[in-house]
């Protein structure tokens, strides 16, 4: 059994995240905003117990905090990740990161890099003027954050890039957000024509448990996902169905930035378990 330290362990992921963990009996400290942990405090990072392996999914995510306070969105991204490798590097057993598919959203829309997109992927930032790069551009600094720390302490990692993750208790998403909005009657529906996929909490949570563990994932970069690719028109008309709430919906276009596919290749994962 290990220590573990999961940052954001009050968010989406982090809260079915730790109750496996926790389940399989490890020892499990929780660092997050809600718990009264700054981790864009360098001192209150350093006050962090030594651990066994450090799980860092926390994060300021969320569509609409992207164009509403992009700058929070950087710091938030960037200063707990510096602090954590000042504090962890070259002394645990394995530094978890976990990345975003919104960071090679550029490499698609621009180069037309294959979909579904492999690990390999330049990461791209196509237009920095853009306030949605906020969230995507600082998980590429993130991960070259974690790939220096190796490099410099020897410290090894696995970097996670999820792909659209949903589930009960979720917020600030698009199923969620839908649904409450198809509820009263608001059924605008914005880049219906763009494809994702989506993976279930269980299943992302399992996919995890596996990264941290498991040998091979050592110094890897992986995708977790599906290879289901889903319109956004034809998920919202599956929730209005599975709702019983009546109406059409109303297509608007996509915010400006928005990857019209994404989709990832999970072959690697599927490699890495056999």
């Amino acid at each position: 059994m290990k220590t573990i330290l999961v940052t954001g362990s009050k968010g989406f992921i982090g809260r079915h995240l730790c109750k496996v963990l926790n389940n399989q009996g490890h020892h499990v400290i929780e660092a997050d905003r809600k718990l009264g942990f700054d981790l864009a405090n360098h001192e209150d990072v350093q006050l962090l117990p030594d651990v066994d392996i450090v799980i860092h999914l926390a994060a300021f995510n969320g569509t609409k905090f992207f164009y509403q306070q992009p700058f929070d969105v950087v710091r938030d991204n960037l200063l707990p990740t510096q602090y954590l490798l000042d504090r962890y590097a070259g002394r645990v057993e394995r530094f978890i990161f976990t990345g975003t598919c919104e960071s090679y959203a550029g490499a698609v829309d621009t180069f037309d890099y294959p979909v579904p997109t492999d690990e390999s992927v330049p990461l791209v930032v196509n237009d920095v003027t853009n306030p949605r790069w906020c969230y995507g551009g600082s998980k590429i600094a993130n991960e070259i954050q974690v790939v220096a720390a190796h490099h410099q302490f020897k410290q090894d990692y696995t970097i996670i890039r999820y792909h659209n993750v949903y589930g009960p208790g979720q917020i600030d998403h698009f199923i969620p957000e839908f649904y409450q909005r198809a509820q009263q009657g608001d059924l605008a529906l914005h880049g219906w024509e763009n494809t994702r996929s989506f993976m279930y909490i269980s299943d992302a949570v399992e996919a995890t448990v596996r990264a941290v563990f498991e040998p091979a994932f050592a110094n890897q970069i992986v995708n977790i996902g599906v290879d289901d690719e889903i319109s956004i028109r034809d998920l919202a008309q599956k929730i209005l169905d599975q709702a019983g709430i009546p109406g059409e919906l109303i297509l608007m276009p996509a915010p400006p930035g928005s990857v019209k596919r994404r989709c990832g290749d999970i072959s690697k994962f599927h490699q890495l378990t056999d």
